[in-house]
């Protein structure tokens, strides 16, 4: 092998070294030890030295009436949640594909929530649905009867339209560009050879936009289903359990009971149970 070839290979491999030895150091040591303290009983005055009792944590966990409330509800926040993105993501986007007065400036008005952080976003809310001080509740109350917008009747719905104006823009972007890299040419030939306006969204864009919308409803499903910052600081988990998510679970499993061994068998069981939609979203990513 010459030299040229030698350091033609080399360099690629050099430049992506850091990065291999952040994810080294900084998820699969961490991944291995959370599976590893998983098989103990670890809690906070033991955790140097925990106690080995296999799967014990697994079958406890498995048992748990908690666990089983906290992936239920994270599940239909996650279906409620991104089935109302989608919709409200797909009509912006066909609605803005299309001259408009001023459509950069509105578009970017669109995508600020964006840049806001989900925990900001969840404290913002808190204040502005507070059954006390929020404004909202105030405006609101002859349409809620006097029900508080973070009280057990109304909390499902409140984090929803909370989560839904942090994560639509992202849907709106992406299904907007899929609709911009929609051919004109091919729109034009349709429209000569006759085809509907219908024929041409059923037979044409629906087709080359498909693709980019199921890998868009696969993230939002995965980061719906894995939400945190924002009900934790909305609501903490609360009224009682009503809100509990399966990582607000896991979080007052680790840091409130102190219990580090069963917090990490949860990890490691909602990893396992996101594993599959993981691994299609990749392969569609690939395959595009």
């Amino acid at each position: 092998m010459t030299a040229p070839t030698f350091r033609k290979r080399l360099v690629p491999k050099l430049l992506l070294l850091p990065l291999g030895a952040w994810l080294v150091c900084f998820a699969l040591i961490p991944m291995i030890y959370g599976v590893w303290l998983s098989l103990h009983n670890a809690f906070i005055e033991n955790l140097s030295q925990p106690s080995w009792i296999g799967l014990g944590n697994y079958v406890y966990l498995i048992k748990d009436p908690a666990f089983a409330r906290a992936l239920g509800w994270s599940l239909r926040f996650a279906l409620i949640s991104v089935t109302a993105q989608m919709v409200v993501g797909v009509a912006m986007a066909w609605f803005f594909n299309r001259p408009i007065p001023a459509k950069g400036l509105w578009i970017t008005l669109l995508l600020t929530p964006m840049v806001v952080s989900p925990a900001l976003i969840g404290t913002m809310f808190r204040l502005l649905f507070s059954e006390c001080v929020g404004p909202i509740q105030f405006l609101l109350n002859p349409l809620t009867k006097g029900n508080p917008l973070l009280g057990p009747d109304l909390v499902m719905l409140t984090i929803i339209v909370a989560d839904s104006i942090s994560s639509t823009p992202f849907v709106f972007i992406n299904i907007y560009a899929a609709l911009q890299s929609v051919s004109h040419e091919l729109m034009e030939a349709a429209t000569v050879d006759g085809a509907s306006a219908w024929q041409r969204f059923w037979r044409i864009t629906v087709p080359l936009i498909l693709p980019i919308t199921i890998v868009t409803w696969l993230m939002r499903i995965l980061a719906a289903f894995l939400v945190f910052e924002l009900v934790f600081s909305l609501t903490g988990g609360g009224p009682g359990n009503m809100t509990q998510s399966a990582t607000i679970y896991i979080y007052r499993r680790a840091f409130s009971r102190s219990d580090f061994g069963m917090a990490n068998a949860a990890s490691v069981t909602l990893g396992l149970l996101l594993l599959g939609p993981s691994l299609l979203m990749l392969r569609r990513m690939v395959r595009r």
